[in-house]
């Protein structure tokens, strides 16, 4: 939501140190094996844009030449040319 833990304590009444052990129990669990494994899979080079991006003329001149935008983060990466290829569509 890009809201800090300090406003999610507040909007849901718990303690920051509440809000996040649970964010860090989530992000363990849809970053572990068995989930990440079936629901997450990474774009290939070759894959086009979602086409709600190429559709909305605000969005698609900043992500018309991106490789590996996910959710509209996109960062700047500038490796070797030997390190290309491991950098390519890292978050």
């Amino acid at each position: 939501t890009g809201l800090s833990v300090r406003h999610v304590g507040e909007r849901f009444q718990h303690s920051n140190e509440t809000i996040s052990k649970y964010f860090c129990k989530i992000l363990r669990a849809v970053s572990s094996g068995p989930f990440f494994q079936k629901y997450v899979y990474l774009a290939r080079v070759d894959d086009p844009a979602d086409p709600f991006i190429q559709a909305q003329p605000k969005f698609n001149p900043y992500f018309s030449n991106a490789i590996g935008a996910m959710d509209g983060t996109h960062i700047n990466c500038c490796p070797s040319a030997a390190d290309c290829q491991a950098a390519r569509n890292r978050k």
